[in-house]
Parts: structure tokens; sequence; C-alpha cells
């Protein structure tokens, strides 16, 4: 502003117009102020060159530069939450993490970067759980409000009917919160993200216990309504108590098929918008990483336009069209580490557009293209759905076989399968002999193609399939013989 006045003779008011027009990036207005300004440093004996130049600096300036008051004050709290996350990092985590509670992106994000350092992320939980994520000792409590489908209200009300004590089961605390409190979404919600799972007395059979929990949400609200109603009439119980005992968490819940465990898993990113018990990819780990593939981490490490192989899952998935008609795909392809932004141009889609769809499990093959900031894109050449990548580039199959009372008869009909599907794929056998587990190498001649359809039609005569040997080294620590 003082360039303004003592340079091109800008009163007061002129020279804030002329800062307003710089903050806010008003190019129409810029360059009227450009002329005022040249005109007014000429008539002051300025050369035009020289006043044109100093109009580029100031606007080049008003790109990054703010008071010396805002600097300190920044300043001042980056030295505050630097201090904070270095030597309190779970408290400094659960503050951030509850401030952007509403942005499943960030969160997913800063739990990404949490876990790095070695900070767990527990699951939300009806009893431990408070309305934002909670610090512990090396670890963050998920909180109740970033579940998706809940809002403040229910969770406030949670809160308040758990003063009176812990909730013992999903039907205890169906009863326990005032009536509106909760519907049908708030309930599976907790339910998918796991805020029942330490009411189980076995840990380890979540997803059971979560399929039997779903499976009880109807009749919880329906029992919980009965009683109240029952409340707001004023009748009691048989035995003259306020309300019928409380029913137990196990025993009481219908029985239902248990989840497996990728329904498990996209149950709970249902509901809290990522995985935090385990991953799709997690039971591919070791495979991904024999098939060559990177994380999507460990992409910002390689030189723009080399080309990469990822694993992962499709996400945000979005099928647009080109001028010309032709249709192509965007998505993100997400692992463990992260995710990236992939490019399927028409080409490619037309080859491979079968396989690309939301929560599909992928292999894809392309070329990582980072820009000058660091977004990274890969433009896919390639595509392939992961199991069946597996199959097509293993080397070795296992088949193991189940204790049947017809074991030649099996050992044909497995024979006559790998006779029809003849390719490079070594076949080894396993069997149980005399307690223990030997495994035998089929003569050479019966090498098999894998594909998806074999492992289907192995499986189907009872018999368990594995798919090994993805590296250029033989197996040799196999039991090995002919048969």
């Amino acid at each position: 502003m003082q360039l303004a006045q003592r340079l091109a003779g800008y009163t007061m008011a002129e020279a804030d117009s002329l800062r307003k027009a710089m903050g806010k990036k008003n190019r129409e207005e810029m360059a009227q102020q450009e002329q005022k300004f040249i005109l007014g440093a000429v008539a002051r004996g300025i050369k035009r060159d020289k006043a044109q130049q100093i109009f580029s600096l100031m606007a080049q300036f008003a790109d990054y530069g703010f008071p010396k008051a805002h600097s300190v004050a920044y300043a001042y709290l980056a030295f505050q939450t630097g201090y904070l996350k270095a030597h309190y990092p779970e408290h400094f985590y659960a503050a951030v993490l509850s401030n952007e509670i509403d942005d499943t992106a960030k969160v997913f994000r800063y739990t990404k970067e949490m876990r790095a350092q070695g900070i767990a992320l527990l699951p939300p939980d009806v009893n431990e759980s408070d309305v934002g994520f909670t610090a512990l000792k090396g670890a963050i409590r998920y909180g109740l409000a970033a579940i998706k489908g809940i809002g403040f209200n229910s969770v406030n009300a949670i809160m308040r009917a758990r003063d009176a004590g812990p909730f013992r089961s999903l039907f205890d605390l169906a009863e326990r919160l005032e009536e509106g409190a909760i519907n049908k979404r708030v309930l599976e919600g907790l339910v998918c993200s796991g805020a029942f799972d330490s009411l189980s007395a076995d840990a380890c059979i979540s997803n059971q216990w979560r399929a039997r929990h779903f499976a009880a949400i109807d009749i919880a609200l329906a029992r919980s309504a009965r009683t109240k109603r029952a409340k707001a009439m004023g009748r009691n119980d048989l035995f003259g108590g306020d309300q019928a005992p409380a029913i137990q968490a196990e025993t009481d819940l219908p029985a239902a098929a248990a989840w497996t465990a990728s329904e498990m898993l996209a149950m709970e990113k249902k509901a809290l918008g990522f995985y935090i018990t385990g991953h799709p990819l997690d039971t591919h780990f070791e495979i991904v990483s024999q098939l060559g593939a990177v994380s999507s981490a460990e992409l910002g490490q390689q030189e723009s336009g080399s080309r990469a192989t990822i694993a992962g899952l499709v996400t945000d998935l979005q099928l647009k069209t080109t001028k010309k008609g032709d249709r192509f795909a965007i998505f993100r392809l997400e692992d463990q580490a992260g995710s990236v932004k992939c490019v399927l141009w028409p080409e490619p889609f037309r080859r491979h557009n079968g396989m690309v769809a939301d929560e599909a499990t992928v292999l894809i093959t392309g070329r990582a293209e980072i820009s000058d900031d660091g977004v990274i894109t890969v433009i896919v050449e390639k595509l392939t759905e992961l199991t069946h990548a597996i199959q097509q580039k293993a080397r070795e199959l296992i088949i193991a076989f189940p204790d049947a009372p017809e074991a030649a008869r099996l050992c044909d009909a497995v024979k006559n399968l790998i006779e029809q599907s003849k390719g490079d794929c070594d076949v080894f056998v396993e069997v149980v002999s005399e307690g223990m587990l030997v495994r035998i190498r089929a003569h050479p001649s019966l090498k098999v193609q894998g594909s998806a359809e074999i492992e289907a039609a192995l499986r189907n005569l009872g018999c368990q399939v594995k798919w090994e040997g993805f590296a250029a080294s033989t197996r040799a620590a196999a039991a090995q013989g002919s048969g």
C-alpha cells in the first residue's frame, strides 16, 4: 500500500483497493490497477519499464506474502503442535482426528500416518469410545461420532445412558436409550464397525459375532419399543419390577451364518469409510510382493514415466466419455499403504472393462506420471483380477488331498483335470502319511495351466489348492518324488 502511495500517487483508499484486488487474485481488477499504477509512477518520473517491473514484483509477492503478525502466530502454533506431536503423539493425533471427524478422507490419511509411527487404531467400542477420538497409551480409540450414519444426538444419548454403567448387550443398549435416540441405521453402524466386539468372550470370532448382532437389530428395536410402551402405560412386569430381566449378551442372539472375512471387512468399510481390523489384501500380502508389485507409498520414489505394478482395491470409480464418444475410467487403487489415482484410457478400457468395478481386487501395470508438486497418476496399460493373476503367474500348484476312502478314484479324477488343462505350472500333491505331511512332486509330464476354472474344479472334488513359486527359484525344501 505504501509503494502505491509513494510511487504512483494512490490515496489510502485506492491503495486498499489494490491490496484487495491482489489478495483476491481478481485478474480484471488487477489489469486496471496495473495500468493506473504505471501511469501514476510515470507521472512521478519513474521509467515505464521500471514501473512495470515493480508492479510485477508486487503481484508475485501477493501470491505468498502475509504480515509479520501472521507469520509469528503460525510459527508459534507450529512449535506448539510440533512439540506435542513429538512428545505426546497419541494426544496430538486424537486431537487432529477429532477436529476432522466429519472428513473421512482426512481421517484415513492421518490414521495411516499415525500407524506408520507405531500408534495402533482401535475400533469403536460402545463402552470405551467417547464422542471423538480418545488417546490411550500407544493407541487411539475410534470416536463414535466418526461412524457413518450416527449423528451427535445419538452419540450423546449413548454417552448419557452409559453413565449409569456399561452396556451388557445390544438389547441392553437399545432399551436404556431414550426414545428416538437411535434407529436401525445407527445400530447397523455400531455393529458393522465392531463397537460390540468387546462384549464377546472370544475376540477371535468377530465375524460370527457381528453377523449374529446384525441379525438381532430388528429384534432389539422391537423389544425396546415394547418395553418403552409398557413403561409409558405404567405397566410393571410379572415380578413387580420396572422392566424385564436384562437379556444376556450371547445366549439370546439369534443364530446366523458367520460373515466371511471379506464380508466383514466390506461392512466395516461401509460403516467407517476404511478398514481398521484388516485389509482385503492381507491374505495375499506375500504373493503380491512376489508378483513384483509395489505399494502406493513406494510409487513416489520412482521416476516419472517409469512402469510399475500395483495391487489394490478399485474405489471412487468414475466412468466417463471422451469427445469422440469413447468410454474410459478414472478410479483410485487402494492398498494397505494408501491409494493412488489411476486412469484407464479407451483402448485398455475396452479390453478390461468387465473387471473394472468398485471394490474389485485387481493387479494393474502401467506408467506412473508424477507432477511437479508430487501428485502421482498411473496410466493403466493392463488390468487383471488379482486371483486370476496369482493363478496365471504361479509356477507351482499344490493340491492337498482330503482324507477320502476312495483315494484311487480321486487321484484319477485329479489326473484327468490336469491333463485337460496342460501348461507350464508344476504340480505337487500333499498327503498325510503316518501322521506326517508329505509333499510329492507329480510326474514332469503332468503340468497344468493355472486358471480359476481348474481351481474351482479341484475344490469341487474336495481338494485344497495353493498357488506358489512366483519367483524364478525352484522349491528346494519340498519332499520330492515321482508319481
